[in-house]
C-alpha cells in the first residue's frame, strides 16, 4: 500500500523519566509510518508498552528521543485546537456521561468548530447525526448513554471521534469490555470507515485473531520491546507471531491463523469427506482428543461423512464393524468406547 503518510515516528524511544533521568526504557528505536486510509491494530502481550506508545503517538505523554509527527509536523508543534482537529483519540475507560444522550455525546466531538458557548450550526448538527449513522447508531441518538448496552456504547464513542473530522483515529483496546459478537461488529465499522472516508486507524488490541482478519498493517510489540511491523499475512508466513506470543503450553497455528492448546496425541485416524463445513468441524474434534491425520502412514481410525436421505452421517469403521452416528459427539463417544486409551472427552 502506498499513499500520504499521517503518521510518522523516526528513532523514537519511548518510557518514563523523572526531571533528570529516564526510570524506565519501554522501547527504542521505533521508525513507523501510518497511511491515509490505513487500518493499523498495535499487538502485543500485557506489559509489553502498547498504552504507552499510544499516548506517545498522540502527545500525551513525551517521547525519550526522537520524534511523532503528524501530517509531516512535529506533534508538539500543534496547538490544541490544531490536534483536536486532526487527531481524535477513544481510551480504554468506560464511559461515565450521566444523563447525556447519544447524540450529546457525539456533539461533543464538535467542540473544536464551534463558538465560545459551544452552540452547534445546522451543518455541525448533520455531522452528529452522519457520524452516528456511520457506526449504525442514528436510531440511538435519543438514547440515554447510561442506558446502553456496552457495544451500543462503544459506538457512540466511535460516532464522537468521527465527529471531530480528523485525519487520525486512535483507539486504545476499543473491544476491551465488548463480548465477542460485538468486538466482530466494532472491528468491521472500523475497517468500514477506514475504506469509506479514507480516514487514518490507529488501535490496540488483544484481540489477534480479529486483528489479523481486519488490519492492513500490524505493528507487533513484544515483551523486550522489540517491534516488528508489517502486513499480517507476510508476519504469520515470518513464524514471528511464535516468538512474539507464545507461552509454554500455547502455539501460534500459522494455518489457522490462531492460537492452539497442544494436546497429547492419542492415535491417527484417515477422513473420506466431500469438502463441506461438516468435515472442518470433524477435523477440529479429533484433534481437540488427540487424533491427528495419518499424513500416509496407515490410520488408527477410519471415518467416512456421508450424505444420506438430506441428513449428515458420520461412519467409523473398526474391527467390531462399521457404526452409524449421527453427530459429532456420538463419533467422538464411540471413539471413546472403542479406541484404546481411555476417555475421549
Amino acid at each position: 500500500m502506498s499513499g500520504t503518510k499521517i503518521l510518522t515516528c523516526a528513532n523514537l524511544s519511548i518510557g518514563y523519566r523523572s526531571q533528570k533521568e529516564v526510570i524506565k526504557e519501554v522501547s527504542k528505536g521505533l521508525d513507523l509510518s501510518l497511511l491515509r486510509g490505513e487500518l493499523v491494530c498495535l499487538i502485543g502481550p500485557n506489559g509489553s508498552g502498547k498504552s504507552t506508545l499510544i499516548r506517545t503517538l498522540t502527545g500525551i505523554q513525551p517521547a525519550l528521543c526522537g520524534e511523532v509527527r503528524l501530517l509531516d509536523r512535529k506533534i508538539g508543534e500543534f496547538t490544541p485546537e490544531e490536534k483536536a482537529k486532526t487527531l481524535s483519540v477513544v481510551l480504554t475507560s468506560q464511559v461515565q456521561a450521566g444523563f447525556l444522550t447519544a447524540f450529546d455525546i457525539v456533539a461533543l466531538g464538535r467542540f473544536p468548530y464551534t463558538n465560545w458557548a459551544g452552540r452547534l450550526t445546522g451543518p455541525d448538527r448533520e455531522i452528529v447525526y452522519s457520524a452516528l449513522a456511520s457506526v449504525g447508531a442514528k436510531d440511538l441518538a435519543g438514547r440515554f448513554i447510561h442506558e446502553m448496552s456496552d457495544g451500543e456504547r462503544q459506538k457512540v464513542m466511535i460516532a464522537r471521534a468521527l465527529a471531530q473530522e480528523p485525519e487520525l483515529m486512535v483507539l486504545d483496546e476499543p473491544t476491551a469490555y465488548l463480548d465477542l459478537p460485538h468486538k466482530i461488529e466494532t472491528m468491521r465499522i472500523l475497517r468500514q470507515v477506514a475504506q469509506k472516508t479514507k480516514k487514518s486507524i490507529l488501535l490496540s488490541t488483544h484481540d489477534l485473531n480479529l486483528a489479523i482478519r481486519c488490519a492492513d498493517q500490524l505493528w507487533i510489540i513484544d515483551r523486550r520491546g522489540t517491534m516488528i511491523s508489517g502486513t499480517p499475512e507476510d508476519l504469520v508466513l515470518s513464524g514471528i507471531f511464535g516468538s512474539a506470543f507464545e507461552i509454554e503450553g500455547v502455539h501460534f497455528d500459522p494455518v489457522r491463523g490462531e492460537f492452539s492448546i497442544p494436546v497429547e496425541k492419542r492415535g491417527t485416524f484417515a477422513l473420506s469427506a466431500p469438502g463441506s463445513v461438516e468435515r472442518v468441524w470433524t477435523l477440529y474434534a479429533l484433534e481437540r482428543i488427540g487424533f491427528l491425520p495419518s499424513a500416509g502412514e496407515e490410520a488408527d481410525i477410519h471415518i467416512a461423512i456421508r450424505m444420506e436421505h438430506d441428513s449428515v452421517r458420520w461412519h467409523y469403521d473398526h474391527p467390531e464393524g462399521e457404526i452409524e452416528c449421527r453427530s459429532i459427539r456420538e463419533l467422538i463417544d464411540c471413539i471413546a468406547r472403542h479406541h484404546t486409551g481411555g476417555d475421549a472427552h
